[in-house]
């Protein structure tokens, strides 16, 4: 189903239940003046005791009552709403949570505001929190926005104070809709011609992928009608009439992947099986030999260069099914050879369309550790119209010397566009370099990666990125008379080198930053009695105590500072596929960031399937979820201040580049959404 299916069928029920939705810019809240008693519309979360009382004034609000919360000693006291279900709205929607604060609070002592989402049974999908007001303030809005996850049932407000003792007043509260859920585009019509039950693993793959776009059909013409696409995948014998429909299909214009073994037969012909390679080898670099060798570039082999291997292997035997010698078929383009020469990835051209032809049903799934199968869709998805657009294929993982290297060699191919700066030293010998493009003076996107030096592909991504917008496959993004861009691939060159989190020291970089750098405190991850050096969170002797950050912080104190992207990863589903709004961003910033998705989504849907270490099947590979992140040290928080920009986790920390296709192309697509969702502003004073 799509977004907007489930949204519509969520919504009928709710409705039937005798709930009602909500209207953009409606106040969902009950009592929200506090001008009677908080029962039954409020609930008091947190009991009254020797530390902490809740109650209603009813004087000393901005306009009449107030509710006022009390710690008497430290601790955390919170009144809330909606914990009956009664707030429902719209997943998709983007939600805004304010209420007016007057505090009376110690030095120590924090009040915010906090949204709940919550499923069906009650298990919270996320729970973002405002900026705290620290201290004692007079009235001062508080406010934090989210977009409501999928799967979201009922949505709760809260009110709370914690750690200093005294009182804090809240009026005014408001829980509105600032936007609708967004429109999604339908998915392409591809019609499904196959022998395969619904239970076949490689269908149910399928339909993940393309989703409700996915239709059976017979094999007749007129089934195809209104299809942009048509896959076959058969195990038996193809009907007569299988090889006409499809021709004629392709003729008017459509697109056709079929399995190798079909397309065979369909020619009267039987598919062989080839060996490409040792899939089970215990050298990692010998199973990315295992494949496909690309002999001529096309969108099907986008990403790869020919020469290249493309990872792909029939498990466990690392077989595929080929084209047997000898078949001749006028006008085949072979687009990939098994070892042996044979054709193992063929395309025929068809009037306005064509057919494209690989096996597939000899693939197992793909696997962010299964080398042979990352890519078994990929030319599933390319032939039936959504290819890797900006993926690059790098067959090692470089040193940083290596990667350096090739920052200085892609700024000698194109000398006009790309100058290769150093920016100042790195902990050990290493130094800090960067890519720059643009107009000197302009607004300045700052874009890096690999803070955390494990999480290295991303910055490979961005030296394609660098690539793309000087060779000009990026103009209708980026325009280089109107931005300055600054790029630093691997921000932590000692990190990157060990494979590990921390520089050479033991810092996390993305902890050195000044915001409440002091406050913060990380756990003792090393076991060895301290939190200190090489612990997981370690954050450093003082703000910006470490090289690296002080680079960063040269960087981000540039008056034409504009915009900053931050990417990290990791190959745990849940720790990736999601953004983060730097806390101390500009007020607008969080739609923007919305725009992000929503541009870079649109391009990316139905064109990556992965499974990762936590997943219990494959997903499609989106950016899922784009939340506000809290008051941490991090380095962006530091760089974005009353500025643009975000924070993006990508699958990432693989010990070998297999994964650079994917990586690249989603971390290029995220950078091209990034310049069309932060236009650099019309009028531009650096100061």
């Amino acid at each position: 189903m799509t977004v907007n299916t489930v949204t519509a069928l969520w919504a009928l029920a709710l409705l039937a239940a005798g709930v009602s939705l909500a209207a953009d810019g409606t106040n969902l809240l009950t009592n929200a003046g506090f001008e009677s008693a908080l029962e039954p519309a409020w609930e008091r979360r947190t009991p009254d005791d020797a530390q902490r009382k809740t109650f209603r004034a009813e004087a000393g609000g901005r306009s009449g009552g107030a509710a006022v919360l009390e710690n008497l000693a430290p601790a955390y006291t919170r009144l809330r709403q909606g914990q009956d279900r009664s707030i429902a709205v719209a997943p998709g929607s983007l939600v805004e949570l304010s209420a007016w604060v007057r505090s009376e609070l110690d030095t120590n002592g924090e009040a915010m505001v906090q949204i709940y989402c919550l499923g069906n049974k009650g298990e919270i999908l996320s729970q973002p929190t405002s900026a705290p007001l620290r201290g004692a303030c007079n009235w001062t809005r508080c406010r934090v926005r989210t977009q409501v996850p999928g799967g979201t049932a009922y949505v709760m407000a809260y009110l709370q104070i914690r750690d200093g003792a005294g009182k804090v007043w809240f009026d005014d509260a408001e829980l509105t809709v600032k936007r609708p859920p967004q429109k999604e585009e339908p998915r392409p019509a591809i019609a499904l011609l196959t022998d395969l039950p619904e239970t076949n693993a490689v269908l149910l793959r399928a339909r993940t992928l393309f989703g409700d776009g996915l239709k059976r059909a017979a094999p007749e013409p007129a089934a195809l009608l209104g299809s942009a696409g048509a896959l076959a995948l058969y195990e038996g014998a193809v009907p007569p009439s299988l090889g006409p429909t499809l021709e004629a299909f392709a003729r008017g214009g459509g697109r056709v992947f079929m399995d190798m073994r079909a397309f065979a037969r369909i020619r009267g012909a039987e598919a062989t099986a080839a060996g490409v390679g040792d899939v089970r080898s215990p050298s990692l670099a010998t199973r990315m030999r295992a494949g496909l060798r690309v002999v001529k570039a096309s969108d099907v082999t986008a990403g790869f260069e020919a020469g290249q291997i493309m990872p792909r292997a029939g498990w466990p035997d690392g077989k595929l099914f080929v084209l047997p010698p000898g078949l001749a078929i006028p006008g085949l383009e072979v687009l990939a050879v098994a070892p042996g020469g044979e054709a193992g990835l063929v395309r025929l051209a068809a009037g306005a369309g064509s057919i494209t032809a690989c096996d597939l049903l000899s693939l197992r799934e793909p696997h962010c550790r299964s080398v042979d199968a990352y890519y078994a869709f990929t030319p599933v998805s390319a032939a039936l119209g959504n290819p890797v657009r900006f993926g690059q294929y790098y067959p090692l993982r470089l040193n940083y010397d290596g990667v350096v290297e090739e920052m200085k060699r892609l700024a000698a191919a194109h000398p006009a566009v790309i100058r290769v700066e150093e920016e100042g030293p790195a902990s050990e010998p290493y130094r800090l370099w960067s890519l720059n493009l643009g107009k000197p003076g302009a607004p300045l996107y700052f874009l890096y990666a690999a803070a955390h030096g494990s999480e290295w592909e991303p910055g490979y991504g961005l030296m394609t990125f660098a690539r793309l917008v000087a060779e000009g496959k990026m103009r209708d993004a980026v325009d280089l008379e109107k931005v300055q861009i600054k790029i630093i691939p691997l921000l932590n060159p000692s990190g990157y080198e060990r494979m590990r989190r921390q520089n050479a020291q033991g810092v996390d970089l993305n902890r050195q930053g000044d915001l409440n750098w002091e406050r913060f405190a990380g756990k003792d991850s090393n076991k060895d009695g301290l939190y200190g050096p090489n612990d997981y969170d370690w954050k450093g002797a003082s703000p910006f105590s470490e090289p690296e950050a002080q680079v960063y912080r040269k960087i981000v104190g540039r008056p034409e500072l504009y915009c900053l992207l931050d990417y990290h990863g990791n190959s745990g589903a849940k720790d990736n596929k999601l953004g983060f709004t730097p806390f101390t961003g500009h007020p607008d910033n969080e739609l923007m960031a919305l725009e992000v998705q929503r541009i870079a989504n649109g391009r990316l849907r139905g064109r990556h399937l992965l499974r990762q270490s936590d997943e219990e099947a494959p997903s499609p590979y989106l950016l899922d979820v784009l939340r506000p992140d809290g008051d941490r040290p991090m380095l962006i928080n530091s760089g974005a201040r009353d500025r643009f920009g975000l924070l993006i986790e990508l699958t990432a920390g693989y010990p070998e580049s297999y994964g650079t296709v994917l990586q690249t192309d989603v971390t290029c697509e995220l950078c091209r959404a990034l310049f069309l969702a932060y236009p650099p502003p019309a009028k531009w004073s650096r100061e």
